[in-house]
């Protein structure tokens, strides 16, 4: 009996082992949560970071235009001359050795070399705008590492709010309940009319109602929330709502625009386009390129081996090349009027973001500063209700007020005390806003999307 009592004991002890080994599922959801799993989730974020991979690969494709280009060819064939005439033996064809012989194997190598000299005026500029569109593609992808936070934050907030909704309905329900009852059994003594059962039964139904509409609140954010984290979450989920901070500072609008990435991407934009306008004028001017080619020959009438064991030098060229375009049917000046009012465009574009982001700005500032204000009136209003709850108390013990008087005084703090929790997230979210708007570099740092848009 003691042998099978040490071997349960073994058994108990692994599993212990083992079981404390496997990580808990949590069943707490917070904000920091919610963004970096985004982060690491999102198929846009993705989407533009193989973006930016493109946009280098074109830029490196472009700058390797200004490095010569040496070519290596060769070529090993049987030559049959079909020209029955006589004395038809043919040295060269194109300018090509082909030997004395009528019909035989021959062999070439040749080895060239060109270095286009107009690349340094042409292909320069055109090699810039890439550069550009490359760290304009970069700013891109942070501009939606910027916005998934902001999408996620809104979601976040909705879902943190109906849960604190959710939390102080039911316990409103439980005093409409209490409320409830306690006048039915009233109502069998003639304290109250039918009509106030029938109002406080109202009450409860309606409260019943608004958590069922809360409910179904939760679940639709909670699915938005899963399209951007990949994961799933249950109603009952422990939401860690964001406490409020200090204020953040205020500094002038213009400074805060010019550092934001969606502004950036414009101005390399501007940058690539301006690079661009000058690579099409200087289609204008001549191509300049300098060349040289060395030529191996050697063929065999009797077999291929013998033509090729036997390749030697037979000459060489070198040259300057200049081609001065002075027709083309008008290509190149539409071309140039088309990068231009591409420029003026994306100078506008530019314009439109700047005046765009100043009104995303403004706007949370307006609006954080009016809650600010109504925060202060809210909890005054909770100091006083927590102040009247406490004499209503002492009025209870005295006798001077009812069970009754007390819970509906209590169901009314709690729906005071409901709206200030909601203000107090709403402004820590405006601070969460805010603050991803005032510093990009510095809030995505904290959450771990600064690496997101490498390449």
């Amino acid at each position: 009996m003691s042998k099978f009592s040490s071997i349960v004991s073994l058994i108990y002890f692994v599993l212990l082992i083992v079981f404390a080994a496997v990580p808990c599922r949590a069943d707490s959801l917070d904000y920091r949560d919610v963004i970096t799993d985004s982060i690491g989730y999102s198929a846009s974020l993705r989407v533009k970071n193989e973006d930016v991979f493109i946009s280098n690969a074109q830029y490196r494709s472009n700058f390797a235009a200004l490095y010569p280009v040496v070519t290596l060819g060769g070529r090993a064939e049987r030559y049959e001359n079909i020209d029955n005439r006589d004395n038809t033996t043919i040295n060269t064809i194109g300018n090509e050795v082909v030997g004395g012989y009528e019909s035989a194997w021959r062999s070439s190598v040749s080895l060239s070399g060109q270095y286009a000299v107009s690349n340094w005026y042409k292909k320069i500029y055109e090699t810039g705008y890439y550069e550009k569109l490359k760290n304009t593609s970069i700013h891109e992808c942070e501009a939606e590492v910027k916005k998934t936070i902001r999408d996620v934050t809104d979601i976040f907030r909705s879902v943190a709010e109906s849960k604190i909704k959710l939390l102080y309905a039911r316990e409103i329900l439980s005093r409409l309940n209490e409320i409830f009852r306690m006048k039915q059994e009233a109502f069998t003594n003639g304290q109250f009319s039918h009509e106030d059962v029938l109002t406080a039964q109202t009450d409860v139904l309606t409260m019943e109602k608004d958590i069922t509409g809360i409910h179904k609140d939760m679940r639709e954010s909670f699915e938005k929330l899963s399209n951007y984290t990949g994961k799933s979450y249950s109603v009952d989920v422990d939401i860690i709502t964001l406490p409020l901070s200090s204020p953040l500072p205020t500094p002038d609008e213009t400074e805060i625009i010019a550092q934001t990435p969606e502004y950036k991407a414009r101005l390399n934009e501007i940058e690539a386009l301006r690079s661009r306008k000058k690579s099409v004028s200087n289609n204008f001017l001549p191509d300049i390129s300098v060349y040289g080619r060395y030529d191996f020959y050697n063929s065999s009438p009797d077999n291929m081996h013998d033509s090729l064991s036997d390749v030697r030098a037979t000459d060489y060229s070198v040259g300057l090349h200049i081609s001065l375009p002075l027709f083309d049917g008008g290509v190149r000046k539409w071309e140039r009027e088309k990068s231009f009012h591409e420029l003026k465009k994306a100078q506008e574009y530019a314009r439109l973001v700047f005046n765009e982001k100043n009104k995303d700005i403004k706007t949370l500032r307006v609006g954080y500063a009016e809650l600010s204000k109504s925060y202060s009136h809210y909890k005054k209003i909770n100091e006083q209700y927590a102040k009247i709850k406490d004499i209503n108390r002492k009025s209870k013990v005295l006798g001077e007020r009812s069970d009754l008087d007390v819970i509906e005084f209590e169901k009314d703090a709690l729906l005071a005390e409901r709206d200030l929790k909601i203000i107090e997230h709403t402004m820590a979210v405006y601070e969460k806003q805010l603050a991803l708007e005032l510093n990009f570099n510095q809030f995505a740092g904290e959450y771990g999307g600064n690496g997101t848009c490498q390449h």
